[in-house]
């Protein structure tokens, strides 16, 4: 039985590996010269890959209006550097189609995941958060570990679940994670992306996006994510009372500069972008 989260994301590793396009595309994208065109090369040839990146150029997240039919304008729209990010997010649900678990649908756990990722987005915006297009796959995969717990470590995750409804009223399950496994979800989440060469900054975003104050280096994509975790729970539940969703630091609230009225203003908006995009990463 794995100890560590990092044992967890390893054992997850051998069973799955992360498809090589993405880290291709990372590659290039170290290389200041490189060209949507060359990026492109390098995506066609997946079929999966380039499918998704299509239909989310000319999904209401871009506002192009369906508009986009080759993938190197697809990359255009995305952004030349963004549109790594977002492989890796559509190759990260490719990989754990194939990764069984008894605990949760997988059509759940990514609606939640897209709501989050397009949350997260808008919240960028809203605070002028430099590179926001990059959020978009830091909220698509802050939750990832919860899926390698739920495959790895079925019984202890039922347990840790069971516990966050008895004593957390279910919305601090992180909290009986720790207490069960000793570590969460998020550690879990930011080891597998490590071990997957994800950027630093998605790696730091989906290991404190609930505790950002925890973090050595406080960046606006952990406090983006932290908040749009909460603003996700809300969105699936059709709710605007924010006790129903994971406690947000009002400190993240401050430092973004955002109302928690205005962010409201958003759950309907997020539910109809993301319905569009359940269709590209969940089929």
């Amino acid at each position: 039985m794995a100890e560590s989260a990092e044992e967890l994301a390893n054992n997850v590793t051998q069973l799955a590996s992360f498809p090589d396009v993405a880290f291709r595309i990372n590659d290039m994208l170290r290389d200041e010269d490189s060209s949507a065109e060359q990026i492109g090369a390098v995506i066609e040839p997946d079929p999966a890959l380039s499918a998704a990146l299509l239909r989310l150029a000319n999904s209401a997240l871009f506002g192009i209006g369906g508009n986009v039919s080759n993938v190197t304008r697809a990359i255009t729209v995305v952004g030349l550097r963004e549109v790594r990010d977002l492989a890796f997010g559509i190759c990260a649900t490719t990989t754990f189609k194939g990764i069984p678990n008894d605990l949760v649908s997988v059509e759940d756990f990514w609606k939640h995941s897209l709501y989050c990722a397009v949350a997260a987005r808008q919240i960028g915006v809203r605070a002028r958060v430099r590179g926001g297009d990059s959020l978009f796959t830091a909220g698509l995969l802050h939750d990832i570990g919860h899926l390698v717990m739920f495959n790895q470590c079925p019984d202890k995750s039922r347990q840790a679940l069971l516990h966050s409804v008895d004593e957390n009223d279910g919305v601090a399950v992180y909290l009986s994670e720790r207490e069960v496994f000793g570590f969460d979800h998020a550690a879990v989440g930011a080891a597998l992306a490590r071990q997957w060469r994800l950027p630093d900054s998605l790696c730091a975003a989906i290991e404190f996006h609930h505790d950002p104050y925890a973090a050595e280096e406080l960046t606006d994509s952990i406090l983006v994510v932290h908040v749009a975790n909460s603003l996700a729970v809300l969105t699936e539940l059709d709710s605007r009372d924010y006790e129903d969703a994971p406690p947000i630091d009002p400190r993240a609230m401050d430092a973004l500069g955002l109302s928690g009225d205005a962010l409201l203003d958003d759950v309907a908006e997020i539910r109809e972008a993301a319905g569009q995009l359940i269709r590209i990463f969940v089929n």
